[in-house]
């Protein structure tokens, strides 16, 4: 046991050992212990998620995958505004009477078959902006279209970029297809064989030797009027004059005046209906022009002309790219068209049997090349469907026989001629027909 002495001398010690420990703590404080982290709750575990059944195979950009219970999609540039809306929606609807006998006949493999309508406004620039959306849509497999060859030019290099192949039913300037576009078809007949045509037809069966000659400046009408300007001056006319407009003037009546100077036996025109119909009355003011016949082509040979030019379109002058044109065919697609759309083809357009036939070769080519996949799906090649198309031969169609060139030219037929006689018109030449 310890004295109240020795307690003492141990209760000094033990402040000097801690006065010592204290002096040799270090000079910087020891961080603060960090307060421990409870431990994070544990989530909840979630099942394993099942494997994703796809509803078709993956995608690939060669290869347009037509899920079970979808239809097959076929674009179509159509002039539905613009200068030609009539002849666009004539186009338009021969386009969905095809469309309507292939699903009645039961479509492709089972797939039913779809036109997805698109404005092409016979413009270049609405063209382009029509094949930028088809080629953004992977479910497009081919198109019906353009309407007019600018338009056609606006979809031409996109449509061949994306790999979809097309077929015009009414475009027919000669440069729509070439040796350089593998997508790129008609059934028009080009105005290669048009300007040849109609230049013959006024050399020999009028009997004219001089001539003037006007365009609205498109691709469609500049381009017939320079291949009819040079095969008549090769059959030995005299082109006296080669005047431009636009597309939308009103007044022609300054070119008309340069041009009475010459007194041309004929005037041609390559354009659409209203301008064809504006020259054909305004020429009549016109001194010098008082004897001058008027010519058009297939961009005016419509209802719409008749209406807008009246009484000042007697006696002119319209030729037409016909097809060798199957008279049973037609009298069944006109009597399904009436029935549908309530009104006479002829009233609207031209063009409304090579719109069928353009959407029946794509159909067939499909045909071709479709094939069922394991999950029931319907995949169709680009590739083997733009060979397809292109290969088509010996088709059966409303315009005749369908045989594709190798450069595209599909359609059948020759130029017919027509003269206004009592407000209609009336064949008195052709070429090329049965």
């Amino acid at each position: 046991m310890l004295n109240r002495t020795s307690f003492s001398a141990f209760a000094a010690l033990s402040v000097c050992a801690l006065v010592l420990a204290a002096c040799a703590a270090p000079t910087q404080p020891a961080a603060p212990a960090q307060p421990t982290q409870p431990p994070a709750p544990a989530q909840p575990t979630e099942p394993p998620a099942p494997p994703a059944q796809p509803t078709e195979p993956a995608a690939d950009s060669g290869v347009v995958v037509v899920p079970v219970g979808s239809k097959i999609r076929i674009g179509g540039s159509f002039a539905l505004t613009g200068p030609i809306p009539d002849p666009g929606k004539d186009i338009r609807q021969g386009a969905e009477i095809a469309i309507d006998d292939a699903n009645a006949a039961g479509g492709v493999n089972g797939f039913l078959l779809e036109l997805v309508a698109e404005d092409g406004a016979c413009s270049g620039d609405q063209g382009t902006v029509v094949g930028n959306k088809f080629a953004a849509d992977p479910t497009i497999v081919a198109v019906t279209g353009g309407t007019c060859s600018g338009e056609t030019f606006g979809l031409k290099p996109i449509l061949q970029r994306a790999r979809i192949p097309f077929v015009s039913p009414s475009a027919t300037n000669p440069a729509v297809t070439s040796e350089d576009c593998d997508v790129c078809n008609r059934v028009a007949l080009s105005d290669a064989l048009q300007g040849q045509v109609d230049a013959e037809f006024v050399y020999n069966e009028l009997g004219f030797r001089k001539v003037a000659v006007m365009h609205d400046s498109s691709d469609y009408g500049k381009g017939v009027a320079e291949i009819f300007r040079d095969a008549f001056v090769k059959l030995g006319g005299e082109v006296v004059a080669f005047e431009g407009a636009k597309v939308g003037d009103t007044d022609f009546r300054a070119p008309l005046t340069k041009i009475g100077v010459s007194q041309p036996e004929l005037i041609f025109f390559g354009g659409y209906a209203t301008e064809a119909a504006l020259i054909a009355q305004q020429m009549k003011e016109v001194a010098g022009l008082e004897k001058t016949k008027f010519m058009g082509t297939d961009g005016a040979y419509t209802q719409q002309y008749l209406d807008t030019a009246g009484s000042a379109a007697e006696g002119t002058f319209m030729s037409y790219v016909a097809g060798d044109t199957q008279a049973d065919k037609l009298s069944v697609f006109k009597e399904k068209y009436v029935a549908k759309f309530g009104i006479e083809p002829e009233k609207l357009g031209p063009f409304h049997a090579q719109s069928y036939d353009s959407v029946l070769l794509i159909v067939e080519a499909i045909k071709k090349v479709a094939k069922t996949d394991s999950a029931g799906n319907l995949r169709i090649e680009r590739e083997a469907l733009i060979k397809a198309i292109r290969g088509t031969k010996d088709l059966p169609g409303i315009t005749g026989t369908l045989t594709c060139s190798p450069i595209g030219e599909c359609g059948a037929g020759g130029v017919q001629v027509f003269t206004v006689e009592n407000g209609a018109f009336k064949q008195v030449f052709g070429f090329g027909l049965r």
